[in-house]
């Protein structure tokens, strides 16, 4: 006879230790308060903020959307996402205006979280939305904010502009980018990892006798939960392991015709696609385990000299969005699919009476319209239920709206997220109408 024990709780914050791991835990049904305590707010799921972001915009004729609802239409960049029209907001017409002071692509980036004015010929710009929750309320969990990217940084200028703002969209401070992890495994050891190598054994392994003696007093229900959770997070370790075992794609080659020293163990994946999913995996696992709540996801810079062969694309990003040829169409889906894969996999993911899309907001944006730098509106969806507060399947026009400022969304996002406030750089209001 199952009977689920009631009366046993534990904390939110509850975390498997190890010799030189944590390892916190998914929600589980004994974390909910006693019968008493049901209604209280502090019983439902946090919401999260994810911002992921893409460079130079999509193909200047097959961005749009029209309709409502089930019977919203997506223009051919979106399509991937048709699936989930339901759960989008489909924005036109925002914009920040301090990065319409120039043309050149990274000072059209540099402030694309923050809407602050930018100087040309120095780094200096605006703390991002992104960086301001995690200063005020990022010590609601172990990690402040998670800052992730799929393309290292490129230093150097560009006409005497830094390129420094192209390649960052998380800043936190005017002058210092928030560090972005491209390496899987290093992203993973944030999550998980107390001690960087103590030993080499996976994180399951070095909780695992936390783990056993938590899992005899867990109900039916939660043992099934527990150990579905144990089981993902082992399988994306391994997959990081793989990783470091091979090659990374574009990585400069030695004359020699084996390596003189051994490769490191945080490899990226030779495969596109598989090293940009599993960074999509760390990200789902730390929302799943509360280590963060608060995450930027940069797929690419802008500018980005990304070549994507696995599409069957032979000239690298930057070129294609200026020369807007069909394939754009093709990476532009690519693109999209990042996200149709992030809604897929948090919908499977059970909070209680709601998932994790329920409980997350995810704003994809870019740092143009289209290749052509057209920056004076800006291409902008949301996805997922932000804990209520956002009801998708429609499609919002603001550019004839006296506000349309990127930084007044951004205040929704923050209200979202725990954190309210009377202004963000240059907007005093929220969003009508999100």
């Amino acid at each position: 006879m199952n009977i689920q024990r009631n009366n046993w709780l534990i904390s939110r914050r509850h975390a498997l230790r190890g010799i030189g791991a944590t390892l916190a835990l998914p929600l589980l049904d004994c974390m909910k308060p006693a019968r008493a305590a049901a209604a209280s707010t502090a019983s439902l799921p946090p919401t999260r903020t994810l911002v992921t972001f893409t460079g130079m915009g999509f193909h200047s004729k097959h961005w749009w959307a029209k309709g409502d609802g089930a019977a919203m239409e997506l223009g051919p960049c979106l399509k991937p996402l048709e699936s989930w029209k339901e759960r989008m907001v489909f924005l036109r017409g925002l914009w920040n205006e301090q990065a319409n002071n120039g043309i050149i692509h990274c000072m059209q980036t540099g402030n694309m979280l923050s809407g602050a004015t930018m100087a040309k010929n120095e780094v200096h710009t605006g703390v991002s939305f992104d960086q301001v929750m995690a200063k005020q309320i990022g010590d609601r969990t172990r990690l402040p904010s998670l800052v992730l990217g799929c393309e290292e940084a490129v230093p150097g200028l560009q006409d005497g502009h830094p390129l420094l703002y192209g390649s960052h969209i998380s800043w936190s401070s005017p002058v210092s980018p928030t560090w972005t992890e491209t390496r899987p495994a290093l992203a993973f050891d944030q999550l998980f990892r107390t001690e960087r190598n103590r030993d080499d054994r996976r994180v399951v392994d070095a909780v695992l006798e936390d783990a056993k003696s938590l899992q005899r007093k867990l109900s039916s229900a939660d043992r099934q939960r527990f150990e579905e959770y144990l089981g993902s997070v082992h399988e994306i370790e391994g997959r990081i392991k793989r990783a470091g075992k091979e090659r990374e794609a574009g990585e400069w080659k030695p004359t020699l015709t084996s390596p003189d020293r051994p490769r490191p163990a945080d490899g990226i994946p030779a495969d596109l696609p598989e090293y940009w999913r599993l960074m999509n995996d760390i990200l789902i696992l730390a929302f799943r385990t509360d280590s963060t709540r608060i995450a930027t996801m940069k797929y690419c810079n802008d500018a980005s000299t990304i070549v994507h062969a696995h599409l069957g694309i032979r000239d690298h990003h930057h070129y294609i969005a200026h020369s807007q040829p069909d394939e754009l169409i093709t990476l532009n889906q690519f693109f999209m699919s990042q996200l149709a894969y992030l809604c897929q996999r948090m919908s499977e993911i059970k909070e209680g009476e709601s998932t994790l899309l329920d409980n997350t907001a995810i704003m994809h944006c870019s740092s143009m319209l289209h290749g052509n730098h057209d920056s004076k509106q800006l291409p902008v969806i949301l996805l997922g239920g932000a804990g209520g507060n956002l009801r998708g399947g429609r499609v919002l026009d603001y550019l004839d709206k006296p506000n349309r400022r990127m930084c007044s969304l951004f205040l929704n996002l923050m209200d979202w997220g725990g954190l309210k406030l009377d202004r963000f750089n240059d907007s005093t209001e929220r969003l009508p109408g999100v």
